[in-house]
């Protein structure tokens, strides 16, 4: 063990990190949620250099002093860190910020979604013109939650935001998602309802138009949940994650899309 560090809020209470990425200097950053004095919980977000010395912290309370979290984050190779999750005001909503190096916030963005209930962002990409890509669950009534993917420029302006609704008005909740070197956008997840699901997986272009969509639903007819996907240079799509088999309950599922889904 080379070092560790912990952080402690100004309320003692609980801080917890859901995700760390690491840039080629050896510099970690770690996002999560810390409880606030009179806040349930802030987007906290830490750099630490290599020899584990923090460097910088912020946190951010949102509007109505009420939940804020931190899920997914993602570096440049200038040093800005970009980090989403979903933050408190009517309801919950996307929240995507924006640091430079020194940890100074460039931009703020909010998404609420069409039905004004419970948006959660929980994974962002950039592409290699520096355009951020944040992708989520949006709730459009109780029980009918669709995929919900946007695109901001590098200086936060949204440019496109898109939704995907299942058959029947069904559950969707992306579970992973990447960007291709020409900024085409592909995620995966589960959709369906209760214990049937199946994956579903999908491609838009670099400007939010969708080129396809593809679903799998396993052997037994239930239990599909894709994890996480990839996508090689011809444009190929693979997709894996867990699905109930035949007796053998949940088994290894792995699927190859070429690029035309």
């Amino acid at each position: 063990q080379v070092w560790a560090r912990q952080y402690n809020g100004p309320d003692s209470e609980g801080d917890i990190g859901y995700a760390i990425a690491v840039d080629a200097k050896g510099n970690a950053y770690i996002t999560g949620r810390s409880d606030g004095r009179g806040s349930f919980g802030d987007f906290l977000t830490v750099k630490y250099s290599p020899a584990g010395t923090q460097l910088w912290v912020d946190r951010y309370n949102g509007p109505v002093n009420d939940y804020d979290e931190a899920s997914a984050i993602a570096l440049d190779s200038s040093g800005n860190v970009y980090v989403t999750g979903s933050s408190r005001a009517i309801a919950d909503d996307y929240l995507t910020i924006k640091y430079n190096a020194a940890g100074v916030r460039q931009w703020i963005a909010r998404y609420d979604g069409t039905g004004n209930e419970y948006d959660d962002a929980v994974a962002i990409a950039l592409d290699a013109s520096g355009n951020v890509f944040v992708t989520g669950r949006s709730e459009v009534l109780k029980g009918d939650v669709d995929f919900a993917t946007i695109k901001y420029s590098p200086t936060g302006s949204q440019q496109w935001a898109t939704r995907y609704n299942g058959p029947g008005n069904s559950y969707e909740r992306p579970t992973a998602f990447t960007v291709d070197q020409s900024g085409n956008v592909y995620v995966t997840g589960p959709s369906g309802s209760g214990i049937y699901s199946d994956y579903n997986t999908i491609k838009y272009s670099a400007e939010g138009v969708l080129q396809w969509a593809a679903r799998y639903n396993g052997p037994e007819d239930l239990y599909d949940y894709p994890t996480a996907i990839k996508v090689d240079h011809a444009g190929n799509v693979y997709v894996t994650g867990e699905s109930g088999g035949p007796n053998t309950r949940r088994d290894y599922a792995t699927i190859k899309y070429d690029s035309r889904g």
